[in-house]
This record gives structure tokens, C-alpha cells and sequence, in this order.
């Protein structure tokens, strides 16, 4: 009996490590507090993990005291982290935030739960958040689309899907420099990546012009990585 409850042990430990390999890519582990059973610290550490991801907000979506929060794409891309009132939100550099101060566009590394769903995107449970832009856009519109056409002053015209509201489907995003262009988990990229075809994120805004499309400056473009 005892030789059959260690087999069961182990194979246990041998699941939750398959399932945290999945994942490995975009985590890092966190300290468990104890030692479970018969298993070592060491075992422990590989076996149950916080994850980590970053990436850049695409939509949030609230219920009451919780929210969805999708980030690293749009569609069946990305991740979506189930928050509720115990999870926390900070800046950088520690000062403490609400979920109210969160919007599209902002980039967050989340820590959250190793169990995920088998849903796409798959959906996890998030205990903090912490927000690494420096400063906020509120009111921040968002269009995911394909660039059309790129005008003579380096404006994109970007036709697709708003993800906000108010935002519409087709708008010209003027580029400065002080236009963020990353990737969907918020690592800079060269504004060469911004071509005619690019599937793209804008977000830009409140203000627009009143032209048809209209036309606003964009804060952050997240261009998605081209397919093979």
C-alpha cells in the first residue's frame, strides 16, 4: 500500500512539472513557503509555481468586484487574467494602484496562478499586477487592425476592429517620438516593422479629429509578429 500511495506521489510531481514546462516561457518561479508530503524544497520549487507574463492590455472586461483583462493579443491570442477584489496593483515602483487605474495599452507583468484553462486564450487567475508604463492615458481608444496605407507624413492608416467603445474601426495614427512600437508582451521593436500588411494595435486617443476616418496621435502601436 505504501509502495502504491509513493507511486501516486510521484506521478503527481511528475504531472504538475509537464504542465509548468508548458508554461516556462514567460515565467519565472516564485519561493513556496513550505515543504509538502514526502517531497523536498528543492522538488517543491520545481513542481508548484506563480507564473509571470507581461504583456500589453487589449481589453477589460468588468463584473462587479472582478474583470477580465486580456493582454499579449486580441481574439484567441494572448492570455486573459481573472482578477477579484484580493489581487493587487502596483507601478514599478511600488506605488499602490486600483484596477480602476488600468486601460488598454498600459503594460503589466502579472503574477498568476499555474493552472490555466484550455479555453483560447486561455484564462488564469492573477494575484497582482504591476504596471511598467510611467504614465497613464486616460480615456486611451484602441483599433486592432491591418495597416492599409502609410501616408507621405509617416501616418498609418489602419483599418480593422475597435476594441474600446468609442473607437473606431478605421483611423489614421500619427507617429512622434515619443510613440511606444512594441510587441504584444511590450518588448520594443524597430518602427521599420510598421509596413503596409502589418497587423497591428493602435491605441491613441481620447482626442480625434472629426474627419472621416479620423485622425489621432498614437501613444503605443504593438505590431504583431509576422506570420510563417
Amino acid at each position: 500500500m505504501k509502495i502504491m500511495k509513493k507511486t501516486l506521489a510521484i506521478l503527481t510531481l511528475s504531472s504538475m512539472l509537464t504542465i509548468g514546462a508548458t508554461y516556462a516561457g514567460t515565467t519565472e518561479a516564485m519561493e513556496p513557503d513550505t515543504a509538502v508530503g514526502d517531497f523536498s524544497r528543492s522538488a517543491i520549487k520545481e513542481a508548484i509555481k506563480q507564473m509571470q507574463s507581461t504583456g500589453v492590455i487589449t481589453s477589460i472586461r468588468t463584473t462587479g468586484d472582478t474583470a477580465q483583462i486580456h493582454i499579449q493579443g486580441t481574439g484567441v491570442d494572448g492570455i486573459v487574467l481573472n482578477v477579484g477584489p484580493d489581487t493587487t496593483y502596483q507601478m514599478l515602483d511600488g506605488s499602490k494602484l486600483t484596477r480602476a487605474d488600468l486601460h488598454v495599452g498600459l503594460t503589466i507583468t502579472a503574477e498568476h496562478s499555474l493552472a490555466m484553462t484550455l479555453s483560447l486564450p486561455p484564462q488564469t487567475s492573477a494575484s497582482n499586477i504591476t504596471v511598467l508604463d510611467t504614465a497613464a492615458h486616460k480615456g486611451a481608444l484602441g483599433t486592432s487592425g491591418v495597416i492599409e496605407a502609410i501616408r507621405e507624413d509617416g501616418s498609418l492608416l489602419v483599418k480593422g476592429e475597435g476594441l474600446t467603445e468609442d473607437a473606431p474601426d478605421e483611423v489614421v495614427l500619427t507617429i512622434n517620438a515619443d510613440t511606444a512600437i512594441v510587441d504584444g508582451k511590450g518588448i520594443p521593436v524597430v518602427k521599420s516593422t510598421l509596413v503596409k500588411g502589418a497587423n497591428v494595435i493602435g491605441f491613441y486617443g481620447p482626442m480625434m479629429t472629426k474627419s472621416l476616418p479620423p485622425i489621432s496621435n498614437a501613444w503605443k502601436i504593438v505590431v504583431a509578429a509576422a506570420e510563417e
